[in-house]
């Protein structure tokens, strides 16, 4: 009887822990899911912000690709590109007055770095 009580004290006891260790995990996720549903609407407003800003500078259908990585401590860095053949043709200066125009508080503000890079 004493082996009995003892097997399915060890037992409950690890359910417990199993169960309370789920927990955790799935409030990580969720909380990794929310961050990322966050920075997805911070991306689409950039993206949508940049494209408006290049067509009114006379650089239409150009394309906008985001790519980021998180670094250990949460921390997001983005590279953005910018393709149109006519921006490759424009001096440095040009193209720094460019990237300060393209640059937005509301996303940079957000993250550890951005560059932008025409292509």
């Amino acid at each position: 009887m004493n082996r009995g009580l003892g097997m399915m004290t060890a037992f409950l006891v690890l359910a417990a822990a199993f169960c309370v260790g789920g927990t955790v995990m799935s409030k990580e996720r969720n909380d990794y899911a929310q961050e990322n549903e966050r920075y997805a609407l911070l991306e689409d407003d950039f993206a949508e912000r940049t494209k408006e800003i290049l067509e009114q500078r006379g650089y239409r259908n150009s394309g906008v690709t985001i790519t980021w990585t998180r670094e250990t401590g949460g921390v997001r860095s983005y590279r953005v590109e910018i393709h149109h053949r006519g921006i490759g043709s424009l001096g440095e200066d040009e193209k720094e007055s460019l990237t300060k125009a393209l640059y937005c508080e509301a996303f940079c503000g957000e993250v550890e770095a951005l560059s932008i890079i025409y292509t």
